[in-house]
């Protein structure tokens, strides 16, 4: 089982990554609250390894900052567990943030 969690900056095309791994044939869940991610591991592995064989989830800066901080021990926990655990952190510059937010006219989550 392989499973990407796909992170980075509020704006810096997390959900268009998602739909890219999506084309590439994975299961993707955008804006999964990062305590369920524990779950989606134990869901994983019941499964019988073909329609989520490989498995992309986007976390952002919307869960909170204390469960965020336990990423890298979460992890770890993963991939004890041999998942195939890779993270995709997207960043970009302050400008080109700004810029998306303008044109899309939202409110900033953070």
């Amino acid at each position: 089982m392989k499973l990407v969690i796909v992170s980075g900056l509020s704006g810096s095309g997390k959900s268009l990554a998602l739909h890219t791994l999506e084309d590439l044939g994975f299961y993707c869940i955008d804006n999964l609250p990062l305590f369920l991610l524990r779950e989606l591991a134990r869901g994983l592995e019941k499964t019988d390894g073909t329609q989520m064989a490989k498995t992309a989830v986007g976390i952002d800066a919307r869960n909170q900052p204390e469960q965020l901080s336990d990423v890298p021990k979460l992890v770890r926990e993963l991939r004890e567990r041999d998942l195939d655990c890779s993270i995709l952190y997207l960043g970009a510059q302050s400008e080109t943030l700004i810029k998306r937010f303008n044109e899309t006219r939202r409110k900033h989550p953070l």
